[in-house]
């Protein structure tokens, strides 16, 4: 917290009948709580970033590996039009010589 922060909780705690030792206290004391909050926040967004990214990385993973699988499976159906094409011409020459 600001210093000037702190300064105006300061004074608004002692005009609502504190003492400045209490109100100092009191300031501290969110002041503390303010920081650590910030602090947990930061890790609980790393932890999430960390989960985002594992999840992210998997899904890639298997992407790739269907994307592979696929290819694969297209490559076989163009050779077989290919070599029935070519049987087919074949066959053709034959019968017309």
């Amino acid at each position: 917290m600001p210093i000037t922060r702190e300064l105006e909780n300061l004074e608004k705690f002692e005009s609502a009948g504190f003492n400045h030792e209490q109100a100092k206290t009191l300031a501290d004391v969110i002041e503390k709580s303010h920081v650590d909050s910030q602090e947990s926040l930061k890790e609980f967004i790393h932890s999430e970033n960390t989960n985002l990214e594992n999840k992210i990385d998997s899904n890639i993973s298997g992407l790739e590996t269907r994307l592979m699988a696929s290819q694969k499976d297209l490559l076989i159906k163009i050779f077989g039009i290919i070599v029935g094409t070519v049987g087919i011409a074949v066959t053709i020459l034959k019968l017309f010589p």
